[in-house]
């Protein structure tokens, strides 16, 4: 690639459109994260949900559980074990940062949340982990 030929004022006001549509439409706290000039554009392209009430979590606490679409691609199969702590923590990961908070009722299971919190929380983008806590402050007191 020729750096030469590449429109960097083009890009930059593309990741400033991008920041201005993902932060007007976001909840406060989730808005505050988004306007970080450090937050991946990932994040700006498709924001993230987080659910208003940790007690509306009814996702499965044990047995197998399908991916959803929004979770699947490389690493996982089409169904995983929940206590299969790897799988269940990459599919958690997955459902946090491309979820919507209907999915993530669904998919997600309150007290399996908080067991790999400590864990799964370490590779998610820092503002999403944040706004979690934040909402939370039970996950992070494990």
């Amino acid at each position: 690639m020729d750096l030469n030929a590449y429109d960097f004022d083009r890009a930059a006001t593309t990741r400033a459109h991008l920041r201005t549509a993902a932060v007007t439409k976001a909840p406060e706290d989730i808005a505050a994260v988004l306007s970080r000039p450090d937050t991946p554009d990932e994040l700006l392209s498709a924001s993230f949900h987080v659910v208003n009430d940790l007690n509306s979590l009814h996702g499965p606490e044990h047995g197998p559980v399908p991916v959803p679409s929004e979770a699947a691609d490389t690493g996982l199969n089409a169904e995983i074990d929940v206590a299969d702590d790897p799988a269940c923590t990459l599919l958690y990961q997955r459902v946090l940062l491309r979820g919507t908070a209907e999915l993530q009722q669904q998919t997600l299971s309150k007290t399996r949340l908080s067991e790999l919190w400590p864990h799964l929380s370490k590779d998610l983008p820092e503002g999403v982990s944040e706004v979690w806590q934040q909402r939370f402050p039970e996950l992070g007191a494990r």
